[in-house]
C-alpha cells in the first residue's frame, strides 16, 4: 500500500489514544512544550475538519462506484496529546498520570469501547470494499487527491532527527546523568528514561497495569523534576528545529502553503467558510 494512502488509511481507521487529561508537572506545564516544528503541523481543529471533508468525499466515492459501506464519522473528542502534541515526547512528565497508569497511554473506557467499534468494523471489512477504499485509485486517494496532498514526509524526518540530535546536547547529556543518579539512589538501575519506559516487564498493551510499572513511572517523573531534565531537552531541541528552519526556509514555507490549499479544499467540501 503506497505510503499516502496508508496514511489516510489510518485516518479512517484508526482512533488515536487519548484519555484523562494529566495534570503535567508543576515546574513544566505542558503549554511550555510547544516545538517551532509544530507551526507546520494541523492542529487538532484543522485535522477534525480535514477527517471530516475526507469521509464526505470517501462516502460519495464509494455510493458512485456501487459500493454498500457505512464510513464510521471520525467524531472523537480531544484528548491530551491533541491539545499537546508532545506531552509524551520527553517520556511520562507528570505525577497523576503515572500514579494511575504507569507507562500506558491513558484511555478512558468510552474510549476503550470506541476504539474496539473501529477495529471490529475494519475487520469486518470485505476484500471489494476494502480495495474501494485502499486501492491503488481507491475512494481514500481519490479524496486526498480532492483535498489537495500534503507532502510532509520531510517533517516527519527532521521531527525524528532533531529528537537524537538533542539528546548529545552537553546540556540534556548532564541532566540525564543526574537522572540517571536520581533514580539509582531509589533502587533503579536504568541509564536512560527511554530504557526505563521500554522495560521488558512491561506490556503497554496489556490492560492491567502492574504496581511495579506504576511505581517505576513515578519515580521517573520524580527524578525528570529534579534534574530539570524536560526543561533542558525541550530548550535544546527547540534550538535543533529552529536551525533546521532557517536552514530550509523554502521547503517549509512551501509545506504552510500546502495545508493552507487543503484547509481551503477542505472548507469547500464542508462548504463552510
Amino acid at each position: 500500500m503506497p505510503a499516502k494512502v496508508f496514511a489516510a488509511a489510518l485516518a479512517l481507521l484508526t482512533l488515536t489514544a487519548c484519555g484523562a487529561e494529566p495534570v503535567p508537572a508543576a515546574t513544566f506545564p505542558a503549554e511550555r512544550l510547544a516545538l517551532p516544528f509544530d507551526r507546520y503541523r494541523p492542529a487538532f481543529a484543522e485535522e477534525t475538519e480535514v477527517g471530516r471533508a475526507r469521509a464526505k468525499l470517501v462516502q460519495a466515492c464509494l455510493h458512485d462506484h456501487g459500493v454498500e459501506l457505512d464510513v464510521p464519522p471520525d467524531d472523537r473528542t480531544p484528548g491530551p496529546l491533541d491539545r499537546s502534541p508532545n506531552l509524551r515526547r520527553y517520556g511520562v512528565i507528570d505525577e497523576p498520570t503515572a500514579t494511575e497508569f504507569g507507562y500506558h497511554f491513558p484511555r478512558t473506557p468510552e474510549e476503550r469501547k470506541s476504539q474496539a467499534e473501529r477495529r471490529r468494523w475494519s475487520a469486518a471489512l470485505t476484500e471489494a470494499q476494502r480495495t474501494a477504499l485502499f486501492g491503488e485509485r481507491g475512494c481514500t486517494a481519490e479524496a486526498d487527491a480532492r483535498l489537495t496532498n500534503v507532502d510532509d514526509d520531510f517533517l516527519t524526518d527532521a521531527d525524528f532527527r532533531s529528537l537524537r540530535a538533542s539528546e548529545r546536547d552537553p546540556r540534556v547529556a548532564k541532566a540525564v546523568a543526574a537522572w540517571r543518579t536520581c533514580m539509582g539512589e531509589q533502587g533503579y538501575g536504568y541509564e536512560t528514561p527511554s530504557a526505563a519506559i521500554s522495560d521488558p516487564r512491561w506490556n503497554l498493551d496489556a490492560e492491567v497495569i502492574p504496581a511495579g510499572e506504576k511505581q517505576t513511572a513515578v519515580a521517573d517523573v520524580h527524578c525528570k523534576v529534579t534534574a530539570h531534565l524536560v526543561e533542558e531537552w525541550h530548550d535544546a531541541e527547540a534550538a535543533v528545529q529552529e536551525q533546521e528552519i532557517q536552514r530550509d526556509r523554502p521547503r517549509f514555507d512551501r509545506l504552510a502553503a500546502a495545508r493552507a490549499a487543503r484547509l481551503a479544499s477542505t472548507r469547500r467540501v464542508l462548504g463552510s467558510p
